[in-house]
């Protein structure tokens, strides 16, 4: 069990990564009302990539850069520069809580796989858990209604592949520093991003894309920052549910910066996805301490 001082620093940590993924949400989508998606991912990349690099060199890291030659490193990347790719564009057709959301539903996607075809176990209240927590998503892309947007199809496509990636980071040695891992996000990024301008029309950015752009870049880095800090040398039961502070920023920033209010469907679709996710990682918790009373 780690100490008080730890888990109070990793619940702060999380949550302020929370709020920076979703100040990066709000910054890109400001930039990409202005120039085409692709320019976006591109000038982001090129940004972060900055970014990134300056915290290795702050950090003498530098020696850990000639991990981004290892495979399961460049197949995360390459995933998550992909799927930054679709968010970015969703981020263009839907509400920014609506999105979060959908994205919320990866941690229920992950346990049914584990249980599914990596032989873990998981009793029928995880179950319910999980079928409640795809529940909620339906009430938030309304499927079959008037409400519905296509988009939300590519954000659970996003959260779909996400697992894969997330999958990889056990891959990948712990001796490689998150900075690297960011940084080689971005390194694959930039290409991808590239490749878009051959079927969009890239134009000259204007001061205020170029600044939501930075700032962005800037949020997303540090929000990477902050998971880090969250788990490490901490209780994941613990830290764990402060994730789903995000929906709030997600409101917060849809709200105040784009006047998007989610209607009542969507509001309570959010509340189930949040109560299972919740509920779900207690079940853990439970799970886990148990096991440990009964071990020898």
């Amino acid at each position: 069990m780690s100490d008080h001082a730890a888990n109070y620093r990793g619940i702060l940590a999380m949550v302020g990564g929370c709020a920076c993924f979703s100040a990066n949400d709000a910054a890109t989508k400001i930039a990409a009302q202005y120039i085409p998606v692709s320019q976006v991912v591109f000038t982001r990349a090129v940004f972060a990539l900055a970014f990134a690099l300056l915290i290795i060199l702050w950090r003498s890291e530098v020696y850990a850069i000639r991990h981004v030659r290892n495979p399961y490193l460049l197949l995360r990347a390459f995933i998550e520069a992909f799927t930054g790719l679709l968010v970015i564009f969703s981020l263009t057709h839907m509400p920014i809580a609506n999105m979060t959301a959908i994205l919320l539903i990866q941690p229920f996607l992950m346990t049914a796989i584990g249980v599914l075809f990596l032989r873990e176990q998981a009793g029928w209240r995880r179950w319910v858990a999980i079928f409640a927590g795809f529940a909620g998503m339906l009430l938030v892309m309304k499927p079959g209604t008037e409400g519905f947007n296509w988009v939300s199809l590519l954000v659970l496509f996003s959260a779909c592949i996400a697992i894969g990636r997330d999958l990889l980071v056990r891959k990948i040695g712990n001796d490689v520093p998150t900075t690297v891992i960011s940084f080689s996000t971005a390194l694959l990024a930039v290409p991808i991003g590239f490749l878009g301008s051959f079927v969009e029309d890239w134009q000259v950015p204007s001061a205020v894309p170029l600044i939501a752009i930075a700032i962005s870049a800037f949020f997303l880095v540090i929000a990477f920052i902050f998971m880090v800090i969250a788990f490490r040398g901490t209780d994941v039961s613990v830290v764990s549910p402060f994730r789903y502070s995000i929906v709030i920023f997600a409101v917060f920033f849809g709200l105040t910066v784009f006047g998007e209010i989610p209607d009542a469907l969507s509001i309570f679709g959010i509340a189930i996805i949040v109560g299972a996710g919740l509920y779900m990682l207690h079940r853990e918790t439970v799970r886990r301490r148990a096991a440990a009373n009964t071990a020898p």
